[in-house]
C-alpha cells in the first residue's frame, strides 16, 4: 500500500504541488483583504446612516442622478426636533426622505415608482446583497446589518434606519395595546 501511494505521488504532473499550495492559501489571502464595513454597505447611492446633513447634500449633489431641489426641507410639525430632507431620482424614485436628529441622518425612506421598480425587484436585490431576510410578512421583508434596520415594504418602499438611536432621540414611548395592558394587570394580580 505504501508503495502504491509513493508511485502515485511520483506520477503527478509538474506544478501540481504548487497548485495545491496556492489553492490552500487562497482563502487566507481573501480573508486578509480589507472588507468594507457592513454599515457602509447599508446606504443608498453612498448616503449612509450617521452622515451629517451637509454630507448628505454634498453626496447627493456629487451624483448625476439624484435631484436636490432648492426647497428641500420638509417640516411636518414645528415642535419636533427632527428635520426631513427630500431628494428624488426622477422618474424611478420620486421621493427620498432623509430624517435627521441633531444633524445626524438616522432614517432614509425611498419611495419607488412601481412602474419602474417594484416590491419584488427591491426584495430580490436586498436578498442578493444581504442574504436571507431576518423577518418576513406578506407585506414586508426585514434585515438587520450592524444595528441598521433595512426594510422593504409593499408597494415599493425601502427604509434604512438606525432604529435604536431613532427611538432614543425621538423619545418614542412604546405603544401598549389595551388587551396587553389588561393581560399584564391580570398576571400581576397572581
Amino acid at each position: 500500500m505504501k508503495r502504491l501511494y509513493k508511485n502515485a505521488r511520483q506520477n503527478r504532473p509538474p506544478g501540481t504541488r504548487a497548485m495545491t499550495v496556492l489553492i490552500m492559501l487562497l482563502p487566507l489571502y481573501l480573508i486578509s483583504l480589507p472588507q468594507p464595513a457592513r454599515s457602509e454597505m447599508t446606504g443608498f447611492f453612498g448616503i449612509t446612516i450617521g452622515m451629517s446633513r451637509s454630507e448628505v447634500i454634498r453626496k447627493a449633489e456629487e451624483t448625476d442622478i439624484i435631484l436636490v431641489p432648492k426647497n428641500r426641507d420638509v417640516e411636518f410639525f414645528p415642535v419636533e426636533d427632527r428635520k426631513i430632507l427630500t431628494l428624488s431620482i426622477e422618474p424611478e424614485v420620486p421621493f427620498i426622505y432623509c430624517q435627521f436628529y441633531d444633524d445626524i441622518l438616522l432614517a432614509l425612506t425611498a419611495v419607488f415608482d412601481e412602474r419602474h421598480i417594484d416590491y419584488y425587484a427591491l426584495a430580490a436585490e436586498m436578498e442578493r446583497r444581504y442574504g436571507g431576510h431576518m423577518r418576513i410578512t406578506p407585506s414586508w421583508r426585514e434585515w438587520e446589518i450592524d444595528g441598521i434596520l433595512i426594510k422593504v415594504e409593499k408597494p415599493a418602499v425601502l427604509k434604512i434606519m438606525d432604529i435604536d438611536e431613532l427611538i432614543k432621540r425621538a423619545a418614542f414611548e412604546p405603544e401598549v395595546p389595551p388587551m396587553k395592558a389588561r393581560r399584564d394587570m391580570i398576571l400581576q394580580g397572581l
